[in-house]
């Protein structure tokens, strides 16, 4: 019950700290007066790398200090960084000027901006760990209640997996329906702070009352590709036997496993040197590799340029969170006489991506049943190639609104004078804006579960794990690059 409370609380600060970063676009173009080029180009290129340090901090945490560490490193770095975002605003500025204009913002003020983006990037790594952290907490709790075999154990486990979930709800509530009425940008940036401080305090309370079992770093698969380099560098001057697969001339060669013709240059380092077997495994594993090892990391780079193509949906994505929310942050945002926070579309978003991804993920299954076998393959690049028409048709919906946004502009003469009206609204509903929203989150599901379904039938089982992060990490070069 504790573990998962703890794994509820520490998502729900994720889920808080993840919708004010979403319309980060419009603190930097309201406050700080940045064009939406410029704005849009700083939050793509934190949102790409923030993405990107998933893959390395997973291969961190697998390889060096562990999940436990892992997350606590993440957790203090995260409210560390939510804490210099709220004191970079200009209510904490030393000097007069506290308005939320570009002179109330100092050197001091955006030095401290861009040092929080970048904690707050190391921070969000924590999700690479958060979850089998808790996993491994889990089991031994479910350990536990099948060892006392009572009947108020089990029912304490469901009772606090209830209140996660509790929890989780309620924060995703609180986020999108009580910010839209917070206009101080630093209140807005101290509750988050503030949440993920509580959240950090909930987890450290596992250190004191409840400990948490520690397992230290289990090892990772990009390691023995990393391995595999260079042991073919280090025998680089070495000639790959002409029977190559001699179980006599290479290490642990078997019948089930054969060198492909492929990238022979790292064969080289499945070649055994005139030393004992022993000794070379133990004290020179860096200069030494199995025939499997060196399949797998030919497998992964063989795989390396279908991944452009997901590289290139990276830019798509980036809309979403930059030109498509400085478009509803300018449009009328009322429904009837209630105002509605933009944050709606990340609902709508969330919600359209989940479920695409479901129905594309059914529709492979029953598909793949009754298709030939030399079909299943190719049945996920179908799927990508109707993902890609989508974005096609959300980039024309979105121009198409974009133009009748501009003709209502020009109609207007106070939006076209060089300091037109503050907080003047267009007189066009932002709900306009939905269609595309919804072709964004078919073409963020339906293109995740395809290309998930591609990699994990080509990509060798040791590598499943990563999958999940390069998946985030890949599409987060695409959208760093978009800086336009």
């Amino acid at each position: 019950m504790k573990s998962f409370v703890r794994f509820s609380v520490i998502l729900a600060a994720d889920l808080f700290r993840e919708i004010i970063m979403w319309v980060m676009q419009t603190y930097l173009t309201n406050a700080w007066k940045l064009s939406v080029t410029h704005a849009a180009g700083i939050i793509n290129v934190w949102n790409g790398v923030a993405c990107f340090l998933y893959i390395p901090l997973a291969f961190f945490a697998d390889s060096i200090i562990g999940n436990f560490y892992t997350l606590l490193f993440s957790c203090i770095i995260d409210t560390i960084g939510l804490v210099f975002l709220t004191m970079s605003t200009p209510l904490f500025n030393m000097g007069q000027c506290n308005k939320y204009e570009p002179e109330c913002i100092g050197p001091t003020q955006k030095t401290l901006f861009y040092i929080s983006l970048a904690l707050i990037a190391l921070g969000m790594g924590r999700r690479v760990s958060l979850r089998p952290f808790f996993q491994e907490q889990e089991e031994k709790q479910q350990e536990e209640v099948t060892n006392s075999d009572t009947k108020i154990a089990f029912f304490s486990c469901s009772l606090g997996q209830q209140l996660g979930c509790l929890v989780v709800v309620v924060a995703t509530i609180i986020g999108g329906s009580v910010l839209q009425f917070i206009k101080s940008w630093s209140i807005k940036f101290g509750l988050t702070a503030l949440f993920s401080l509580v959240a950090l305090l909930v987890f450290l309370s596992g250190l004191f009352w409840h400990p948490y079992i520690r397992k230290g770093p289990q090892g990772s698969p990009l390691t023995t590709i990393i391995r595999v380099f260079v042991a073919a560098i280090y025998k680089m001057s070495k000639r790959i036997p002409e029977d190559h697969n001699n179980a006599k001339n290479l290490y642990m060669s078997d019948d089930s496993v054969q060198l492909t013709g492929s990238l022979r240059f790292l064969d080289k380092a499945a070649i055994i040197l005139p030393i004992p077997e022993e000794e070379q495994q133990k004290k020179h594993k860096w200069h030494l590799c199995s025939v499997r090892e060196v399949e797998d990391a030919k497998t992964c780079l063989e795989m390396a340029p279908l991944w452009i193509p997901f590289i290139l949906c990276g830019l798509v994505f980036s809309l979403g969170n930059t030109y498509f929310i400085e478009q509803a942050d300018n449009m009328s945002q009322k429904l009837g006489r209630l105002k509605v926070s933009v944050i709606i579309f990340r609902i709508i978003f969330k919600l359209f991506s989940s479920g695409a991804g479901f129905v594309s993920g059914r529709i492979y299954s029953i598909v793949k049943g009754w298709l030939p076998v030399k079909y299943k393959k190719k049945f996920p690049f179908f799927g990508i190639a109707f993902a890609l028409i989508t974005s096609i048709l959300c980039c024309n919906t979105a121009a198409l609104v974009e133009n009748r946004r501009l003709k209502l502009i020009r109609s207007i003469p106070e939006l076209l004078e060089d300091d037109p009206p503050k907080n003047i609204k267009i007189p066009m509903t932002m709900f306009l804006l939905v269609p595309q929203y919804i072709f964004l989150g078919v073409f963020s599901g339906i293109s995740t579960t395809c290309f998930t379904e591609l990699f994990n039938s080509r990509y060798p089982p040791c590598m499943y794990k990563y999958l999940e992060y390069l998946l985030i990490g890949i599409p987060g070069i695409g959208t760093a690059g978009d800086y336009s």
